[in-house]
């Protein structure tokens, strides 16, 4: 797909510097696949600021810096891309069916950031020989939980299958559908990115032997076209 290539290659490190723009912190982003236009959701849910930011893909600020903990959620019932930013929130989990499948998608989207690290207690989230992706001990964790640090503080907690419900959550029904709470925002998603068993062994192999996140780059070419090709097939799995 035309739009997951653009923002692995470049479009998520232009979305973060609209971010840094802005005086209202983001909590996502929508981009239209038919001709993407560029949608901003401030953190706000209401009152002054509120109001969704709307932009041509073109109009973005050049690329420069990394993409900080921006990753692409899915894909709307609207046919939008929706790219949420974990910086806005400090608390969020995902709750469904598969749920492992999409932290996976989460984490090594993360990880495609030099800065971010990811810290988790679950073995099947690390990747292997990957010093920034580390298996701990998370005091306080009942279940799956992995924390996104990206040297910005606070870093953003993520819990699997938690049986609260806070309010910013990913909702994963039967199928790969679903519906993203964020910021007290609400999208309906007809796909839900995960990478499932299989891909998630060849991927952890290829970027093993090709291109190990821990090298110091802006960009990882093997790793930004490995992500996007399993992240799009898996969902379909």
């Amino acid at each position: 797909m035309d739009t997951m290539r653009w923002l692995h290659e470049e479009g998520l490190i232009r979305l973060a510097a609209v971010g840094d723009r802005l005086h209202d912190p983001i909590s996502a982003y929508t981009i239209a696949i038919a001709d993407g236009t560029v949608t901003a959701h401030p953190a706000s849910g209401n009152g002054l600021g509120a109001n969704p930011i709307t932009m041509a893909a073109d109009d973005l600020p050049p690329p420069a810096g990394t993409r900080k903990r921006l990753l692409i959620a899915g894909i709307t019932s609207n046919e939008s891309m929706l790219i949420i930013n974990l910086a806005a929130t400090h608390t969020i989990s995902i709750i469904g069916e598969n749920e492992r499948a999409v932290a996976r998608s989460w984490i090594l989207q993360l990880l495609l950031d030099p800065d971010c690290t990811v810290t988790t207690n679950n073995e099947a989230l690390t990747v292997p020989t990957e010093p920034r992706c580390r298996l701990a001990f998370i005091p306080g964790a009942g279940t799956a939980v992995f924390t996104a640090d990206d040297r910005r503080p606070p870093p953003t907690t993520v819990t699997l299958g938690s049986t609260e419900t806070l309010p910013d959550r990913l909702e994963i029904s039967t199928g790969g559908s679903g519906g993203m709470y964020m910021s007290a925002r609400y999208w309906p998603l007809r796909t839900i990115h995960r990478i499932r068993d299989q891909s998630w062994t060849a991927l952890s192999a290829k970027i093993t032997s090709e291109s190990p996140l821990s090298t110091p780059a802006t960009h990882s070419p093997n790793l930004d076209r490995a992500t996007s090709a399993h992240t799009v097939g898996s969902s379909r799995d």
